[in-house]
């Protein structure tokens, strides 16, 4: 009996535990929400607007991007073998002939001076038959069996020489070594990559251009061009390549090559900008950049409307100094907000700021 009145008990004592952690919960929370600051929907946000209007500019464009090399190769050995001699170092300019590694020829040159044996036997017994042959003391089938040996002799020796060419392993290409993957001693085998060579005589600045933009450039045309590393270094390069395909982003690759062969002083991978002041007027819809509310890959305007600042997505094409051209999403004549973006959201009601 004792033991059923204490059970009772305690479940009584945790049922109102529970329920007054359940009332102090919703007690808590109703404070909390009562602490939340609310905007008033109603009341307007003081912001400042502008109209979007067309302009004629002449648009200059910064581009930005990175050097890659002019060319660049991997050495690929032809035949397997153990590395008895070692031409290059790691960051060794090299020029295009220079021996990179050789490989041991040892069974090669013993089957070579074999087979130049045999060879030599076969073209002594040829001879001889040959004159044999001639007084009709041996068969015409003999003189051609004697034959053929002379010419399979002869021609492994040439695939035995011809591989032999391949012991030794030359730059195909003047550069540096910027990849050394064998050491002597090493075991390599045909079409495992040993080294790169990369050709930084000549450097190629990768930009991504927009399609608004790109038909102005023309393979072969100066460009000029600079590398982040060197402040205020003022080059010029020659439009070397332009996609015909556009990535997602509808952007096209351009690849300006830039002279390096008198100092080097650009390095593949470092960045760099290219310069281009358009030669074409262009009648642009242009807003301030300050009227862009979302980043430039997802651009958002607030457009004014009965009182009221509707999000829109927006389409942008020329990036000007401070201001910006829209190409989809936006008519002449409209509103757009330009200050007081922070405090807006899509049909919240505005009222401009001093009026």
């Amino acid at each position: 009996m004792k033991k059923k009145i204490t059970t009772i008990i305690i479940i009584s004592v945790v049922c109102a535990f529970g329920v007054f952690t359940f009332l102090k919960l919703r007690t808590n929370k109703q404070e909390l929400n009562n602490q939340v600051y609310r905007a008033d929907s109603t009341r307007a946000v003081l912001i400042t607007w502008e109209k979007a209007e067309r302009k004629t500019i002449n648009p200059s464009f910064v581009f930005a991007g990175s050097f890659e090399p002019n060319k660049e190769v991997q050495v690929l050995p032809e035949r397997s073998g153990k590395v008895t001699s070692i031409g290059i170092e790691l960051g060794d300019y090299v020029s295009k002939g220079k021996l990179i590694a050789h490989l041991d020829n040892e069974e090669l040159t013993l089957n070579l001076s074999n087979n130049q044996t045999l060879y030599e036997d076969a073209l002594r017994t040829y001879e001889r038959n040959k004159i044999l042959a001639s007084g009709e003391a041996l068969t015409k089938n003999a003189l051609e069996k004697a034959e053929l040996s002379v010419k399979t002799f002869k021609n492994s020796i040439d695939v035995l020489k011809k591989q032999m060419t391949y012991m030794n392993i030359y730059a195909p290409m003047s550069g540096y070594i910027t990849s050394k993957s064998f050491e002597l001693g090493s075991i390599i085998s045909p079409g495992m990559p040993i080294a790169m060579i990369t050709d930084i005589g000549a450097v190629k600045l990768n930009i991504l251009v927009p399609e608004n933009a790109v038909t102005q450039f023309k393979i072969g045309s100066t460009i000029a061009v600079s590398c982040d590393a060197y402040a205020g270094s003022k080059l010029s390069g020659t439009v070397d390549f332009i996609s015909v395909k556009a990535d997602d982003s509808k952007n096209f690759l351009v690849k300006i090559i830039v002279s390096n062969s008198a100092s080097n002083i650009i390095r593949a991978g470092m960045f760099g900008k290219a310069y281009f002041k358009s030669k074409l007027p262009i009648n642009a819809l242009m807003v301030s950049r300050n009227a862009i509310a979302g980043s430039t890959k997802n651009p958002q305007i607030y457009v004014i409307e009965n009182g009221k600042a509707v999000l829109r997505n927006v389409t942008l094409g020329q990036i000007l100094e401070n201001e910006i051209e829209v190409i989809g999403g936006l008519t002449e004549g409209e509103l757009v907000a330009n200050s007081g973006l922070v405090n807006l959201a899509n049909g919240i009601n505005v009222a401009q700021a001093g009026k």
